[in-house]
């Protein structure tokens, strides 16, 4: 079974996968469950796969001075119409931004719907002004309750947005987030990887401080190891759980 190596880079952040995988890498297969995992496993992996994405986007196209916002409503909400509230909100901010000669809208949405419907969104600040200035024209263009606002910041956990993708809204194939279409991938590198007698630690590149490094056996590939790095100054907006079953 060939061994490959998959590396990674979103923003600051730089992993590495290194696996086993029985299909070439590159060809198209038909997607399907994986029949070794139960129903529940199947659905831990593909929501922590979820987490995983979004939160190398928010990496690739995010910094610390950008905002997550809380968008509230002052009257009970369904999910669709939630959904059509944001999508009208990003319109018009989208027009008063290029209106007022600020940078393209960035963001990424996700609707929570535990409790009362409310928004979690990551999004570009407005260059030059204060959090009073932008937080009164997020108000003013939201318009259906209220707009909580702050900086992007590492290792604030209630601000990494893939907390907010659970179970409750993935189930029944919906969408687990939107964003613009205006947003850089992540760059991935998948290689053949070389069999050695003896293993070769995982290495970031120069100027990366290791955060996170693992080895973990599966039955149907064998070991799958895994590293985490940080740029040195740089920071990491990523949430997602750990313990995670095998991405391919």
């Amino acid at each position: 079974m060939p061994k490959y190596r998959k590396k990674i880079t979103a923003g600051d952040v730089y992993e590495v996968e290194e696996f086993y995988s029985p299909r070439t890498i590159g060809k198209k297969y038909e997607r399907g469950r994986n029949e070794n995992l139960t129903p529940e496993e199947q659905a831990k992996r593909n929501l922590n796969i979820a987490r995983k994405k979004l939160t190398r986007m928010v990496n690739a196209n995010f910094n610390g001075q950008d905002f997550f916002v809380l968008l509230t409503y002052d009257r009970e909400m369904d999910v669709e119409r939630a959904k059509t509230e944001a999508a009208n909100f990003f319109k018009r901010l989208k027009r008063y931004r290029r209106k007022n000669v600020f940078s393209d809208l960035k963001y990424i949405a996700v609707v929570e719907t535990e409790g009362r419907v409310h928004h979690h969104i990551v999004m570009n600040a407005f260059e030059g002004l204060s959090m009073k200035e932008a937080q009164e024209i997020l108000q003013e263009i939201w318009g259906r309750g209220l707009v909580l606002l702050k900086r992007l910041k590492k290792n604030q956990p209630d601000n990494r947005l893939a907390n907010y993708i659970t179970k409750e809204n993935t189930k029944k194939g919906a969408k687990r987030w939107s964003s613009s279409r205006n947003l850089q991938k992540p760059k991935i590198e998948i290689e053949r990887a070389k069999e050695t007698k003896r293993k070769t630690p995982l290495r970031p590149p120069k100027g990366f401080k290791v955060i996170q490094s693992t080895e973990d056996f599966f039955e149907e590939i064998g070991w799958v190891r895994y590293m985490k790095a940080v740029r040195e100054g740089g920071m990491d907006y990523g949430g997602y759980e750990k313990g995670e079953l095998y991405e391919e």
